[in-house]
């Protein structure tokens, strides 16, 4: 009883850790309402979201455990990641079009 325990919480504990960055654009405030300085917080903020899916996608660890306990976890962590840095590269796009558009520096 005690070996399934553990191993319950491994896997629970495995998934949670797992998992890729989460990343909506939908919530954000739209490029042309921000001044200069939040769009460049924003751009720092999205390319550390994108630093960290990258580094969770292909052969990573975490794809490479989900594929030992739940072989499925694996390809829906992988299409998570792809999704995520989709939508930051999308929005840094917004972002730099934006930038450009104000004159920021």
């Amino acid at each position: 009883m005690k070996k399934a325990t553990l191993l319950l919480l491994s896997v629970a504990s495995l998934t949670l850790a797992s998992c890729a960055p989460k990343y909506t654009a939908a919530t954000a405030k739209p490029a042309s309402e921000l001044s200069c300085a939040e769009i460049k917080d924003e751009q720092v903020k999205l390319a550390s979201i994108r630093a960290e899916a990258e580094s969770k996608k292909g052969v990573s660890k975490e794809n490479v455990l989900w594929a030992l306990f739940f072989w499925p976890g694996a390809v829906v962590n992988e299409m998570d990641n792809r999704d995520v840095i989709a939508k930051v590269d999308a929005r840094d796009a917004e972002l730099t079009k934006a930038s450009t558009a104000k004159g920021c520096k």
